[in-house]
């Protein structure tokens, strides 16, 4: 197999497992799995880009610059929201409505892509989110309330992803940045938040511990895997095969972890899908 496609597929089935992991941590306050998840990455990556000398020379870079520095807060905040927004989302039980978000991200960056860097959308890329628009909102509207975790989770992956298009910092250097801006923030919040709450850490059992320290890992070496294969592939090959990571989180929320899924989200679903082959196809006529 293509070392590019073994990297991203790698980083994706990672992701795509990620209701598993934090599925084990449900009888912790998802703030708590926020604050360890946030706080063990800031190691990791302090390893990963001092151990690459092309991420230690663009963190020199980018933490040189006031205004990279700006859009890194801003970026920070995005990112620290999507990954507590999905913790919750396990937390609760809606890793499918999770997955919707992430079905429409390819979509909302192309619109983005669009709005912001002038970049053409195609015919078929237009009926591309014709389908993924009527699929998300027939979605929304056949339910008895509004899916916002799934909105929140798609909608602020996405700006981040479109918001670092227009940056200099790499992937991993500026994760690691973004992390130790919020890093005083983070002290401060879990001073407040261990005043107030029964905490989990090594007050429940050594498995719980486990989980909590590896946070930081499960949450920066996907990352890595999937920075490291888009480097050797055609972003044409690395958007078609994100589709996998919400495929296999829809599969998991509906049959391991028994997510109802009533006829009118399938069918919500179904659109979105159709607009994601329509968009598969005009990425693979176009290369």
């Amino acid at each position: 197999m293509n070392k590019g496609i073994l990297l991203v597929l790698s980083g994706y089935l990672m992701w795509g497992c990620f209701p598993l992991y934090w599925a084990l941590l449900n009888h912790v306050n998802p703030s708590e799995v926020l604050i360890h998840r946030m706080l063990w990455a800031v190691p990791v990556l302090f390893f990963l880009v001092h151990f690459k000398s092309s991420w230690k020379n663009n963190f020199k870079d980018s933490i040189s610059s006031k205004k990279e520095l700006v859009f890194l807060f801003i970026t920070a905040i995005l990112i620290t929201i999507n990954w507590g927004g999905y913790i919750y989302a396990v937390n609760l039980g809606r890793v499918v409505e999770a997955s919707m978000g992430y079905f429409l991200s390819p979509v909302i960056n192309m619109i983005g892509g669009y709005i912001f860097f002038q970049e053409r959308i195609s015919k078929l890329k237009q009926l591309a989110v014709f389908f993924a628009t009527v699929g998300a909102l027939y979605y929304v509207f056949s339910g008895d309330s509004f899916p916002w975790l799934g909105f929140l989770v798609g909608f602020t992956f996405s700006a981040y992803g479109i918001a670092r298009k227009a940056m200099a910092s790499s992937a991993v250097p500026g994760l690691y940045i973004e992390t130790l801006i919020l890093l005083p923030f983070l002290l401060i919040f879990s001073l407040w938040f261990y005043t107030n709450y029964d905490i989990a850490f090594f007050n429940i059992d050594i498995s719980t511990d486990i989980l909590l320290f590896l946070a930081g890992a499960v949450t920066v070496v996907p990352l890595a895997l999937f920075t490291a294969g888009t480097k050797l592939l055609p972003l044409t090959t690395v958007g078609i095969l994100f589709l996998i990571t919400p495929t296999i989180q829809f599969l998991v929320g509906y049959y391991l972890q028994n997510e109802p899924v009533n006829s009118n989200q399938l069918i919500g679903f179904v659109g979105v899908w159709a607009g994601l082959i329509i968009y598969s196809y005009a990425l693979v006529k176009n290369k």
